[in-house]
């Protein structure tokens, strides 16, 4: 093999294994980027969604939530340091609020609900609902995190009792409302997300989607100027059915 040969042979190698490297680089940083998204969407209760990253631009697809907007998705996406473009045109919207990987099936206690909840021989009226929920928020709390829609690990014991008072008031409706501090951004759509949350958790637990409504209320609605995580609240209005 000639000089000029093993030199060309050389130069080759030389070039594919520097653009074997640049490759395994960019599929690493892809993947980090897809997790990143991916942990980002699950702060705020939306999993099982697909991330394809091609360079720094995302494709995202699969079901949301009934009523969850996918702009409001394809922001979160793009609010990740490192993303430039989110296509979310693939994204559809769940026909159902049930879905077999709800983040929140595993904080169901189910047990608990139905001991508490009855037979339904002796249901309460909504005022009777109304004031047993309002007892049951007095001494404990719904907190979120900082701009996250999923509720923090304490609240889910609040969250199955209130759910049990709900289910004994089969004649009522529910209207779930959310708020937000003010530093969350956008606060009407993290509000509408964080009232969702509660609404399927109430779906899973036996109540029927048709006896609840959700209301975002952003942060127009504050109990405390000083921008705590008070602010971060879910209040309940029961209704009689009409």
């Amino acid at each position: 093999m000639s000089r000029s040969t093993l030199v060309l042979v050389g130069v080759a190698s030389l070039l594919l294994l520097t653009w074997i490297t640049v490759a395994l680089r960019h599929a690493a940083i892809e993947h980090d980027l897809a997790q990143r998204v991916e942990q980002a969407l699950a702060s705020h209760a939306i999993t099982g969604l697909a991330v394809i990253a091609d360079g720094r631009d995302l494709q995202l697809s699969g079901e949301i939530a009934r009523g969850l907007e996918s702009d409001y998705v394809v922001a979160l996406a793009g609010e990740v340091w490192g993303v430039r473009v989110v296509d979310g045109s693939s994204l559809v919207s769940r026909a159902s609020l049930r879905h077999p990987d709800d983040p929140l099936y595993p904080r169901l206690d189910r047990d608990r609900i139905k001991r508490l909840g009855g037979d339904l021989s002796n249901p309460l009226d909504a005022g009777a609902c109304q004031r047993t929920l309002a007892r049951l928020a007095s001494v404990g709390s719904l907190r979120f995190e900082r701009s996250g829609a999923s509720p923090m690990g304490e609240s889910y014991t609040l969250l199955n009792d209130l759910a049990a008072v709900t289910y004994q008031c089969p004649q009522t409706r529910l209207v779930i409302g959310a708020h937000t501090d003010v530093a969350d951004e956008p606060a009407v759509d993290l509000s509408r997300a964080r009232a969702e949350a509660i609404e399927r958790f109430f779906f899973l637990a036996g109540i029927p989607a048709s006896r609840m409504q959700i209301v975002a209320y952003g942060d127009s609605q504050p109990i405390d100027d000083d921008g705590s995580a008070a602010n971060r609240r879910i209040t309940f209005d029961v209704l009689p059915l009409e």
